[in-house]
């Protein structure tokens, strides 16, 4: 019996004095978890629309509720860079007069116009195919090549890689 308490004394100091671990204050780690509604109107990340600035397309995120579909985010680039991108030197090389135009997801996706794609700069048809691809991509139907071809009604396709940056 004498033996059993011994050993059962030796095993209690190793635990308490072998672990090593040195005592420590608390240590701040940012706020504690939050707990999200599940159900309702969410706000989401955002849809990606580019402009261009200083001769360059460059994404802008602007808050949206829910999920943009592809044609959705064209539709917001068509009107132009809100008055705060506007200030901050953000405009478009599309015009506002466009409209019809149509997304189709696949590898590669495409944009159908309602004219001809000679209208349009290729900073224009660049706004454009990086719009589409980010929201396409932003509704889980990410593209594999990376650019979509345009089509016109004349028959005229183009492939066009997102250039952005």
């Amino acid at each position: 019996m004498r033996k059993a308490r011994v050993l059962a004394i030796l095993a209690a100091a190793t635990l308490v004095t072998a672990c090593g671990v040195q005592p420590t204050g608390v240590i701040p780690a940012g706020p504690g978890p939050s707990i999200r509604p599940t159900t309702g109107t969410t706000v989401m990340g955002g849809v990606t629309l580019y402009f261009v600035s200083e001769g360059r397309v460059i994404p802008v995120t602007r808050p949206t509720e829910g999920f943009i579909s592809p044609e959705g985010a064209l539709m917001l680039l068509l009107k132009g860079p809100s008055e705060e991108e506007a200030a901050q030197g953000l405009t478009t090389f599309v015009p506002p007069e466009v409209s019809g135009i149509a997304v189709s997801s696949g590898d590669p996706g495409y944009i159908s116009l309602p004219f001809s794609a000679r209208k349009l700069s290729g900073q224009a048809v660049n706004q454009l195919v990086c719009t589409a691809i980010s929201a396409s991509t932003a509704m889980g139907r990410a593209p594999r090549v990376p650019g979509m071809t345009v089509i016109s009604p004349d028959g005229e396709a183009q492939f066009q890689a997102c250039k952005s940056g």
